[in-house]
């Protein structure tokens, strides 16, 4: 079931837990998302589209990974996104 909020909409893939999750999110052209952390760490392929955080533009083909307890505050501009996200998965380094 995908759930629609502030310009996205999200396919749920896998569900752990509270923070363990897999799904697909595509974001509208000029969506913003709050800051947020990840206790578990974050992995992100960009398949569509440009997503973007304070770490720069990441274009398709971009794999992000960031470590437990990272954040970041996501956001696309006029292309919009479409990425594949999987957290809570990450122990400590």
């Amino acid at each position: 079931m995908a759930l629609v909020r502030l310009g996205l909409a999200d396919a749920m893939l896998w569900l752990a837990d509270r923070e363990g999750l897999s799904q697909i999110v595509r974001y509208a052209p000029g969506s913003p998302f709050e800051r947020h952390v990840h206790g578990g760490g974050e992995e992100i392929l960009v398949l569509d589209g440009v997503f973007s955080d304070e770490g720069g533009d990441h274009p398709v083909g971009t794999w992000l990974r960031s470590p437990r307890w990272s954040r970041h505050t996501p956001f696309t501009g006029a292309e919009g996104a479409l990425i594949y996200v999987k957290v809570g998965h990450l122990g400590a380094d």
